[in-house]
């Protein structure tokens, strides 16, 4: 049996409600994708460390790319709720905008991007179509869709990438 660790670390001074929010969401979400399996994910907010197997940066918006900081050389989709760099593989990098789209989600859907954003980062030596176009894309792709949101269901593939992804350690951005 193992746990993994998710870690959520806030560099937008959120709530401590949206923290919760999200957290318990987010919690949800890998507490689904490993259900009937020995393992598990725990979902928390603090600093990343280099024994966490995902972190992930919310940052308040695009130009405020943790990312970017990091390596310039990222590209990020304007449109982008969530992003995850693997430039520089195997170091993978994840990050959440606060405001995205000129706009503030519900705290679900932050929690779903974690949860999208995750299976990009677990395999840091796969392209984003990879992810996008699972099972043919689109609604078929589930969480892993290119456009995801509250309606989004996690499918069964979604749970078996989350749990491939998770079982091999692969470095953090901190």
């Amino acid at each position: 049996m193992a746990t993994y660790t998710a870690k959520l670390v806030d560099r937008t001074g959120w709530s401590d409600a949206d923290k919760h929010g999200i957290e318990t969401k987010a919690q949800k979400l890998f507490d689904e994708a490993f259900q009937g399996t020995p393992d598990g994910v725990s979902v928390s907010w603090g600093n990343g460390t280099t024994s966490d197997n995902l972190v992930v940066h919310f940052v308040p918006d695009i130009p405020h790319s943790y990312l970017k900081q990091k390596w310039p050389g990222a590209i990020i989709n304007q449109n982008a709720i969530g992003h995850t760099y693997t430039g520089e593989r195997p170091l993978a990098g994840t990050e959440v905008y606060q405001i995205a789209r000129g706009t503030r989600f519900p705290w679900q859907m932050y929690a779903i991007t974690v949860f999208h954003e995750a299976m990009h980062n677990l395999f840091p030596y796969q392209g984003a179509d990879f992810v996008h176009k699972l099972d043919g894309g689109d609604d078929a792709a589930g969480m892993a869709a290119a456009v995801y949101g509250l309606r989004s269901q996690m499918t069964q593939h979604n749970k078996e990438l989350i749990g491939q992804g998770f079982s091999v350690k692969n470095p953090q951005l901190l």
